[in-house]
């Protein structure tokens, strides 16, 4: 599908309720799948500080352009360059010990060709420096990149020379062992430099509407992206109409006509153009001024269009978007469910010591039964019973109408969220150790092996939450729920309903097995720091 932006066609920014097939400009603040719960509250510390309308020095880098870009790439090519030899060594250390490999020149050249090409290749696919560049993106061009390496090094030893049994498995095994370290090592270099001053390339934002507010705001709290942006400029007569606290403490850096001059005096190698909220922007001007940004990213519109999969096309002398629904892609559907078979199917069994440890606790605490079933909404409207190891008191919706009828604040946030902090129902001790590290949803292992669920999905709702989903639900109809999902890695219980629509809406207009394990990579995480549960 191709879509044709135009300034006439622009819809004017509205969030409620949300338009069918896209995610608001609003969503950017909830967009934190891509960031730990941790950031969400260093957003609301950073927010209490820059309550002052006045104005605020944003963290720029010092250096210039050209430094910017070097010490930007550097450490991330020194970092996955360390992390795939070191997978070729974890690689072959079993070999050396069985004997099957041993050691010759040649495996030095072999290693030289190993990083070059994954140099040369990561630079093809945008991993040097990769600013900007989303993480789930990030991850499917550095685990392209890494499997491209190891087996250009067994098609050179095949074509050149003879491809021994040993440098075949260890070729194999780097593989499998680098598209789990590369990237890890490249999240954590990004991690590490991004609470440095001279890594990331200065970034300025073109327009100062709800939009560009909202970017400025979105990549303050995430620096590991390598955008730092400084300040925002707009167009005069739009900028009168602003006032402090509309900013909120972002820098206004002038006019649109001051970006040349602001590029050269602030180092700046990238401009964000988003017009969402501006009534009256000139293109033409924000081309007149920002022809000299080395990177310039024009934002089509005031609303997020599926964004991770989608690339540009001329049409008809005009910009296209052309967008590509994965969900319609046989392959990628058996892909997943694939996937779900053999990973419910193992854990099931791999678990099942947990399984029978946990039930002797639940019945020690409480007594009643171990599991509990409760109808949900699955694929295409059908019901199901979705399992989980039972955290609550048998009198559960006796207890907590008591409580709701004690406290009128926790009615109101129950109302809301459907959710409460502090659960009266939650079994003593093991009840909110399950909750807080999410083992409870264990059994819907089960679920997803008899196609009910998925590993990973929107969070399944009930039948009253239909409503709450508004336009986004037939949305919800096209996947399977799944035991984790945006919502989980995102805050989970800090996160408000509402926010939870959104992020169902994002996870279905941008579904790839790609983003499926970003997520699992991210639920790992989230279930080690306890984050966002309660």
């Amino acid at each position: 599908m191709i879509v044709q932006l135009g300034p006439r066609l622009m819809p004017q920014l509205d969030t409620n309720p949300l338009p069918v097939g896209v995610v608001c400009t609003d969503t950017i603040e909830q967009l934190d799948p891509f960031v730990p719960s941790a950031a969400v509250k260093d957003q609301r510390l950073t927010q209490r500080r820059s309550a002052s309308p006045r104005k605020r020095r944003a963290p720029r880098n010092q250096a210039t352009g050209t430094m910017q870009l070097f010490m930007t790439c550097m450490p991330l090519v020194l970092g996955d360059v360390t992390s795939l030899l070191l997978s070729a060594m974890i690689a072959a250390l079993p070999l050396f010990t069985l004997e099957w490999l041993g050691l010759h020149s040649g495996l030095l050249l072999q290693a030289v060709c190993l990083v070059a090409c994954y140099l040369g290749t990561g630079a093809i696919l945008g991993l040097f420096p990769g600013t900007g560049s989303s993480p789930v993106l990030e991850l499917r061009q550095t685990v392209l990149a890494a499997a491209a390496s190891f087996a250009f090094v067994m098609l050179a030893n095949m074509t050149l020379a003879t491809l021994s049994t040993g440098e075949f498995l260890l070729c194999s095994i780097g593989i499998l062992v680098a598209v789990f370290l590369v990237p890890i090592v490249r999240l954590t270099v990004r991690k590490l430099c991004s609470k440095t001053t001279w890594w990331g390339e200065n970034t300025i934002i073109v327009g100062a509407g709800p939009q560009g507010r909202a970017l400025f705001r979105f990549y303050s709290r995430v620096p590991q992206r390598g955008l730092r942006p400084i300040g925002i400029v707009d167009f005069p007569r739009q900028t009168a109409d602003l006032n402090s606290e509309e900013l909120n403490g972002i820098p206004y850096l002038g006019s649109v006509q001051r970006l040349d001059r602001l590029r050269r005096k602030l180092q700046v190698r990238w401009a964000i153009v988003a017009p969402g909220g501006c009534e009256q922007i000139d293109m033409n001007e924000v081309m007149s001024h920002a022809g000299n940004v080395p990177n310039l990213l024009v934002l089509p519109s005031q609303v997020l269009l599926p964004s991770l999969w989608s690339n540009t096309r001329e049409c008809a002398g005009v910009m296209g978007v052309h967008l590509k629904d994965h969900l319609r892609s046989p392959v990628s559907r058996f892909v997943k469910r694939s996937v779900d078979v053999v990973a419910s199917a193992g854990a099931l069994i791999a678990l099942s010591p947990l399984f029978a440890i946990v039930a002797v606790y639940i019945k020690r605490k409480s007594p009643g039964p171990v599991f509990y079933g409760h109808k949900r909404i699955g694929i295409g409207g059908e019901t199901f019973k979705a399992w989980k190891f039972r955290t609550m008191v048998t009198n559960a919706d006796q207890v907590l109408e008591q409580y709701l009828e004690q406290d009128p604040e926790m009615r109101r946030q129950w109302v809301e969220d459907q959710k409460l902090k502090n659960d009266p129902r939650i079994i003593p001790g093991i009840g909110r150790f399950l909750r807080k590290t999410s083992l409870d949803e264990i059994p819907q292992l089960w679920n997803t092996l008899k196609g009910e669920m998925s590993l990973v999905g929107p969070r399944p709702i009930v039948a009253d939450e239909i409503g709450r989903y508004r336009e986004m639900y037939p949305l919800y109809l096209r996947v399977r729920p799944g035991i984790t999902g945006l919502w989980q890695v995102s805050g989970r219980n800090d996160t408000s309903y509402e926010q939870r629509v959104r992020l169902d809406s994002y996870y279905v207009c941008n579904w790839s097995p790609w983003l499926d394990t970003y997520i699992i990579f991210r639920t790992i995480r989230t279930m080690l720091f306890r984050e966002g549960a309660y």
